[in-house]
């Protein structure tokens, strides 16, 4: 016979390897590994057109929920009524990450009204926070570095609170959410995205601003070092700035972009002319169908103001998205109006129902912060 001979364990091993036992065990095993592989790496194309994608699947059992955190940092009791819109919607979609309101050490889950003829009957504040923690299952975490009252507030005013998250450093990551936003869907994905100091949508804001980051939800990586950056560059600041512009300063060339659709609808976008830059080129513009398919809503309309604000009717008049020409012999299509009404009218409804009366809208104008002075916010209604 030419050749060497087959050393005895491995002819022992071929007669195995064709036995009908071992080949059920193999394809068993390379479905469970198909599986898992698919597990790991399912991300749906339409939710991350970009490069950047999570690594992982939620679906995933490698993943640690336990050091991931939605959270909401408020110093006001208006902010902390819209936070608990939040908690709620968040609760009614479901998360794997848990959750995390942070609020001024001076309030408390128990405190109660000083007035005698209230009868002990806990404060608004109280309250929302009892509503949070006991119905939505929100850790509260109070901190001495919020003020509610202006005087005490140091450097961590209104336009930077957000980024007091880079010092929570017991968490791995944490998803910071506006209070002026609306979740849609399920927002875990984004908790799976490559390591970064920091991640943002990456929003047309129209022009002139054109594209550019939105804190709408800021996902960061807490770290002692950031922190201290952070704090140094608020403290020479000047008064026309706010966190956006401290973010952009330090990591503007190493933020990770979330892609805008589904993760940034803006109400703005009803009022458009031209949806390309949001819905694609070539695709017949559908507002029902936008909002369906989006994770979250931002209500951005300036100079329309704030959600927790009611516009006065002749601004509302005049910003209202405008009415279109159907195709249909003319009619008029006003879809894109009604349901941006609708969506005002169903916050104003939540913000009382969930947190009473004193929380219903009343008509403000909105002032012209820094955000909207930078650009963010505004919307071109003839483009």
């Amino acid at each position: 016979m030419n050749g060497r001979a087959i050393p005895l364990p491995l002819r022992r091993l071929q007669r195995i390897a064709v036995t009908p036992v071992f080949k059920l065990v193999t394809t068993i095993i390379l479905v469970i590994f198909g599986i898992r592989w698919v597990l790991d790496h399912n991300h749906d194309r339409d939710e991350w057109p970009g490069a950047v994608r999570p690594t992982a699947s939620v679906e995933s059992n490698r993943v640690k929920w336990d050091d991931k955190r939605y959270i909401q940092i408020v110093a006001d009791e208006e902010r902390l009524c819209s936070a608990v819109l939040v908690w709620h919607e968040i609760e009614e979609i479901g998360s794997r990450a848990q959750r995390t309101l942070v609020y001024p050490s001076s309030w408390s889950p128990d405190e109660v009204e000083t007035d005698p003829a209230l009868n002990n009957t806990l404060t608004r504040k109280a309250h929302l926070l009892r509503e949070a923690r006991d119905k939505y299952y929100v850790l509260l975490h109070p901190i001495e570095a919020l003020h509610e009252n202006a005087m005490l507030q140091g450097i961590w005013t209104d336009p930077y609170i957000k980024l007091l998250a880079f010092n929570l450093t017991q968490f791995d990551r944490v998803l910071v959410l506006d209070s002026a936003s609306q979740p849609k869907g399920n927002l875990d994905a984004v908790f799976l995205l490559p390591k970064a100091t920091l991640a943002m949508p990456w929003v047309y804001w129209g022009e002139p601003t054109g594209w550019a980051f939105s804190n709408q939800m800021m996902l960061i990586t807490p770290s002692a070092s950031e922190f201290a950056k952070i704090e140094a560059e608020i403290t020479k600041a000047e008064s026309d700035q706010f966190d956006l512009t401290i973010v952009d300063k330090l990591y503007k060339s190493k933020t990770l972009k979330i892609p805008q659709r589904p993760y940034h609808l803006m109400t703005g976008e009803l009022r458009r002319q031209d949806h390309s830059k949001y819905w694609g080129s070539g695709k017949k513009w559908d507002p029902e169908e936008a909002l369906q398919k989006s994770k979250m809503l931002h209500f951005s309309d300036w100079p329309v103001p704030r959600p927790w604000d009611s516009a006065p009717q002749a601004m509302l008049n005049k910003h209202m998205p405008k009415c279109l020409k159907s195709e249909w012999f003319g009619a008029t299509n006003c879809k894109d109006r009604m349901l941006w009404m609708q969506l005002y009218a169903d916050y104003a409804a939540k913000r009382k129902g969930f947190c009473g009366s004193h929380f219903e809208v009343k008509v403000q104008d909105q002032e012209a912060d820094p955000m909207v002075r930078h650009g963010r916010f505004f919307h071109d209604e003839n483009t």
